[in-house]
């Protein structure tokens, strides 16, 4: 049975499994910072809250 599959098929069918599951963890990881709950996208609207707090303060 293990005859029937060779081992170059099973080299890119590991490699297309690994592609998709890269492309997945991207996917997700763009999509988080779009909807807004990443480290990233909390990061920035700190900043940016900072960023007016200082203004309101100089003016």
């Amino acid at each position: 049975m293990y005859n029937l599959i060779k081992s170059e098929d099973m080299k890119e069918l590991i490699i297309f499994i690994l592609v998709f599951e890269g492309l997945f963890w991207v996917g997700v990881k763009l999509q988080r910072w779009i909807n807004g709950t990443s480290k990233i996208t909390k990061n920035q609207k700190k900043i940016l809250k900072e960023m007016k707090r200082k203004n309101n303060l100089e003016s």
